[in-house]
């Protein structure tokens, strides 16, 4: 058990650096797409430099770089918001439930959790096989290499997800031992 935690814990690390550097490297292709357009081929510059052809500085291929960055910073940021838990739920009706039930209620959707993210994950690898050789129009890469975003996100999930059904079982269990090696309570003489 400590080392799924141990494994979701760093996996979740390893996430955040990915999205970061992805993102970073999307906000510098993008602020490079808008000099590119807007600043070296505006009036003024082509003014300047006449003669110049400056379209060879765009790059048409960074806008698909970008978009595919975007889509693995999204399914990652899944996976981190999973860890955190903190996508959007209803609480009304779990508020209103006894302790004992916010309990049974907290395994079975972390069951439901561990059982979507698996499925997830084996419909996501025949997605792989389906777009395996397909290639991107721009970039000419294997749309694969997109859709393993799909699998990495519910893999990364579905450990997050067993890391917490484990946690609340084990919850429960550890409650539940704690009852049963209690001393008896003597009855109270009087006299």
């Amino acid at each position: 058990m400590k080392a799924l935690h141990f494994i979701s814990h760093w996996t979740d690390q390893a996430c955040r650096y990915v999205m970061v550097l992805f993102m970073g490297l999307a906000f510098i292709c993008t602020i490079y797409q808008v000099f590119s357009r807007y600043v070296l081929q505006s009036s003024f510059v082509m003014s300047l430099m006449s003669g110049a052809n400056l379209a060879g500085f765009n790059f048409p291929w960074m806008e698909e770089l970008i978009r595919y960055l975007f889509v693995w910073v999204v399914f990652l940021g899944v996976a981190t918001v999973y860890k955190l838990k903190g996508h959007a739920h209803v609480e009304i009706v779990i508020n209103f439930l006894p302790k004992v039930w916010k309990r049974r209620f907290a395994i079975l959707v972390e069951a439901i959790n561990v059982v979507f993210f698996a499925l997830l994950f084996i419909k996501g690898l025949e997605m792989l096989k389906i777009t395996n050789g397909q290639l991107s129009p721009s970039l000419q890469l294997n749309m694969a290499y997109m859709y393993t975003a799909i699998v990495a996100c519910s893999l990364i999930c579905f450990v997050h997800a067993v890391s917490f059904l484990l946690q609340d079982l084990g919850v429960n269990r550890v409650k539940k031992e704690a009852g049963k090696h209690a001393a008896p309570v003597q009855p109270e003489t009087i006299g």
